[in-house]
C-alpha cells in the first residue's frame, strides 16, 4: 500500500498511456479494414469485358435486360460516370432467353439450335422474327412485337467504351426514368374560379319521379350496355389433302448387255413430244441430274459419287429366266438401285414393275378461308420445320407422323387472334 500511495500519480500515467496507445491501434485497425472492405466492393465481379483498338464487348455473367440503344453508365474512379450506348447485343444458340412483349406477356425459352440470335440497332424497325423454342413449340415472334429481351448475352458497345478503363470503373445498367419536360410558363395554367351561382345540373326538376326500369326482374335507374361482340376465332384455314407415297420416277424397261435402261416418268424428249427420255445407266456408276439439258439430251448425266447433287447409283444388275403361267419362259430385268436423295436402303427395280414406290412422300395441303383463294402447297416427308405464308397466315410445320399419316401444323397469332396449333390428317382434325 506504501508502495502504490508513493507512486500513485506515475502508475495513474502509465496506465493513460497504455489505453491510449490501444485505442491508437485498434483505430488503426479499423480504418484498414474498411479501406479494404470499400475496395471489395468496388469491384466488378458480374461481367466480363473483351476489348480490341475498335470494338469492345461486354458479357455479363447473369441475365440482364439490356437492347440496342440503352445505356451502360461506368462511374471511374474520379468519380466521373460516362454514358456508354449499346451498339448491338447476341445470344448463342440454345442459350436461355425471356423475351417480355409490348402487351406485356412473358415467353421464355431459348435460342433456336440452328444459329445465333444477332440483335442490332434499329431492331424495332427490322423485318422478321425471334424464333424461341418454348415448352409448348416454336414460336417466332415478330420483333415490332418485342419490348425487351433478358438473357445473359454478348454486348457490343459504342466507341466512347475504347478510352474508358472499364476494368476499373463501377457498371450499372439501370436506364433511367424519362420524365416530361415541365411547362416553362405556369401564368397560363389553368385556376380554380369560384362558382357564381348554384345551379341544379339534374334532368329531373324538384318534384319530378326518375324513370325506373325494370330489368331482370330489378328496379334500376339505367338500362344495361349493350353487350361488347367479341371477335369471332378464324378458322384454322388448312386441310390435308393427300399422304401418300410418290411412285419414283425412273422405270426399268430394257436392257443392251449388262447395262440397264431407265425411263424417266418426269422429263419428255422435247417439249412437242410425247415419250419419255430414257437412261443409260451402267453399274457401278453415280449420275446426277442433267440440269442444262436440251431437247433429246439424257435427264442424267455421269459424276463423281461425293457429289453434292448425286441422285442415283446403279449397284448390281442381272437377267433371270422366268417361266410364266402358260409354260414358257421370259427374260426379267432386276436392278438394285441406290438414291442419295432418300434416306433408305438400296432397293430393287426390275422390268415387271409397273410402278415403284422408294419410300419417298408426297404431302398435299391446302389452303381454304372464306372470301380469299384457295391455294394448294406440296411438301415431301423430309421437311419438318418448314414455315410457309399465305394471305398474311404464317404456318409451320412441327412434325411429320409418316405410320399415322398426319402433320403437326402450328399458326401463328395475329393482332385479333391466338396462336393455333393442330394435328391434320385425312380423317377430321383433332384439335390440340
Amino acid at each position: 500500500m506504501k508502495i502504490l500511495k508513493a507512486h500513485y500519480e506515475k502508475i495513474i500515467l502509465a496506465l493513460s498511456l497504455f489505453l491510449l496507445i490501444g485505442i491508437f491501434v485498434v483505430h488503426f485497425l479499423f480504418e484498414d479494414d474498411n479501406d479494404n472492405l470499400k475496395k471489395d466492393y468496388s469491384r466488378n465481379s458480374f461481367f466480363e469485358i473483351q476489348k480490341n483498338k475498335s470494338n469492345v464487348e461486354i458479357t455479363f455473367l447473369g441475365n440482364i435486360e439490356l437492347m440496342p440503344g440503352n445505356f451502360i453508365f461506368a462511374t471511374l474512379e474520379s468519380g466521373k460516370t460516362e454514358q456508354i450506348v449499346v451498339e448491338s447485343a447476341s445470344f448463342k444458340k440454345r442459350s436461355k432467353l425471356l423475351v417480355v412483349l409490348n402487351d406485356g406477356m412473358k415467353i421464355e425459352g431459348r435460342v433456336s439450335p440452328n444459329q445465333d440470335l444477332f440483335i442490332k440497332s434499329g431492331w424495332k424497325n427490322r423485318k422478321g422474327t425471334i424464333n424461341v423454342d418454348a415448352e409448348d413449340g416454336t414460336k417466332s415472334i415478330a420483333f415490332s412485337k418485342v419490348e425487351k429481351i433478358s438473357g445473359s448475352g454478348i454486348y457490343s458497345l459504342g466507341p466512347s467504351a475504347t478510352s474508358i478503363d472499364l476494368e476499373k470503373a463501377t457498371i450499372s445498367t439501370y436506364q433511367p426514368k424519362k420524365f416530361s419536360k415541365p411547362q416553362d410558363d405556369l401564368s397560363q395554367r389553368v385556376k380554380w374560379q369560384k362558382k357564381s351561382e348554384d345551379t341544379n345540373a339534374s334532368i329531373y326538376d324538384t318534384f319530378t319521379p326518375p324513370v325506373i326500369y325494370l330489368v331482370n326482374g330489378r328496379l334500376t335507374a339505367k338500362l344495361p350496355e349493350e353487350p361488347i361482340e367479341e371477335n369471332e376465332k378464324e378458322p384454322f384455314g388448312l386441310e390435308l389433302i393427300d399422304f401418300s407415297q410418290r411412285p419414283y420416277p425412273h422405270v426399268l424397261k430394257r436392257w443392251i448387255g449388262n447395262t440397264p435402261y431407265f425411263e424417266d416418268l418426269n422429263t419428255l424428249i422435247s417439249p412437242n413430244s410425247k415419250q419419255n427420255v430414257f437412261n443409260r445407266l451402267e453399274v457401278g456408276k453415280t449420275y446426277r441430274p442433267n440440269l442444262g439439258r436440251k431437247a433429246g439430251e439424257s435427264s442424267l448425266v455421269e459424276c463423281e459419287k461425293n457429289h453434292p447433287d448425286a441422285k442415283v447409283s446403279i449397284e448390281y444388275f442381272t437377267v433371270q429366266q422366268l417361266k410364266t403361267k402358260s409354260g414358257g419362259s421370259m427374260l426379267v430385268g432386276r436392278a438394285m438401285v441406290r438414291d442419295h436423295k432418300l434416306d433408305t436402303n438400296p432397293f430393287e427395280i426390275n422390268s415387271l414393275m409397273k410402278e415403284v414406290f422408294a419410300g419417298d412422300y408426297s404431302i398435299k395441303l391446302r389452303f381454304v378461308l372464306p372470301g380469299l383463294p384457295m391455294k394448294e402447297f406440296e411438301f415431301s416427308e423430309d421437311q419438318n420445320g418448314t414455315a410457309f405464308e399465305h394471305e398474311s397466315r404464317r404456318y409451320q410445320i412441327e412434325k411429320i407422323d409418316i405410320e399415322g399419316k398426319s402433320v403437326l401444323i402450328s399458326k401463328e397469332g395475329m393482332i385479333t387472334q391466338p396462336p393455333q396449333k393442330i394435328i391434320l390428317s385425312l380423317s377430321p382434325v383433332n384439335p390440340l
